[in-house]
């Protein structure tokens, strides 16, 4: 009983440490085979806090390749608004992402833009950025586990498991074959 105990969790242990994370990865291509959409896998009822995305095209008129990764907090809808001289609410113009990696380096962009919208209820704002991966934020993303990162100041902490997630469908999507 002991050794069958023994046997199930090793394999357990091995499956769970050798996860195919490119195989999650959403693939779309267009008919004539010139568009190609990549994306980390996510439910659309349970959006993680940070996806991967890429799209490129392949029109020798009109050639294109968008890699970013995707932060994502919701928190209170009152805090995307500030008061306006005249007393009425405006939408916040923020600025600024911070990651942090588990080894403690911190990565800093303060001159992205923060976007805005709302849930689906529309009871919760959410501050999200399209961040742009190039070869030189690459190595940080494809080497290192973010800790949290923080879109204008509010922070998200991140498990460790999806970041090990987030690492790796950075390297596939980035990897991944026309």
């Amino acid at each position: 009983m002991k050794i069958t105990c023994l046997l199930l969790c090793f394999t357990l242990l091995q499956t769970a440490h050798g996860q195919d994370f490119c195989s999650l990865v959403k693939k779309e291509v267009s008919p004539d085979k010139t568009i190609f959409d990549f994306s980390s896998p996510y439910d659309q009822a349970n959006v993680p806090p940070i996806r991967v995305s890429r799209n490129y095209v392949l029109n020798e008129d009109n050639p294109s390749d968008n890699f970013f990764i995707i932060f994502q907090i919701t928190g209170d809808l009152d805090n995307i608004y500030k008061k306006a001289p005249d007393g009425s609410q405006v939408e916040k113009e923020e600025q600024k992402l911070r990651v942090e990696f588990e080894d403690k380096t911190i990565f800093v962009d303060d001159t992205i833009k923060i976007s805005h919208d709302f849930t689906n209820d529309k009871t919760q704002a959410i501050r999200y950025v399209f961040y742009p991966l190039t070869e030189g934020t690459l190595k940080n993303f494809t080497t290192k586990k973010i800790a949290k990162f923080s879109l204008a100041g509010y922070e998200q902490p991140l498990q460790p498991d999806s970041a090990n997630a987030v690492m790796h469908y950075v390297d596939c999507i980035r990897a991944a074959k026309k």
